[in-house]
């Protein structure tokens, strides 16, 4: 079984559920995002012409990390969530 196969066996579920998986290249200057579309995948990709993405996550050998919809719109805006600070909020208890 390759990688790949092991991979796509196991986030099977998640895929469904309505996740996005998203991908860097080494450089760092591309992204491709992979999700579910209704009724087959869709790839979605973006190269940069000048500059890195501030990918949070890699530094320390870690290579998978789940991140909310506005970290991820963080990441292809450009902002460096390394140095951002997230402000205490009201939460509820199961949410």
């Amino acid at each position: 079984m390759t990688a790949c196969t092991l991979w796509f066996a196991n986030t099977w579920s998640w895929m469904l559920a309505g996740h996005l998986f998203v991908f860097t290249s080494r450089r760092r200057d591309r992204v491709k995002i992979l999700y579910w579309d209704r009724d087959g995948f869709a790839v979605w990709s973006k190269r940069l012409e000048e500059g890195t993405y501030a990918v949070p996550f890699g530094d320390g050998g870690e290579v998978r990390r789940e991140i909310t919809a506005q970290e991820l719109g963080a990441l292809l805006s450009g902002i460096d969530l390394s140095a951002a600070q997230r402000r205490k909020r009201y939460r509820r208890v199961g949410s």
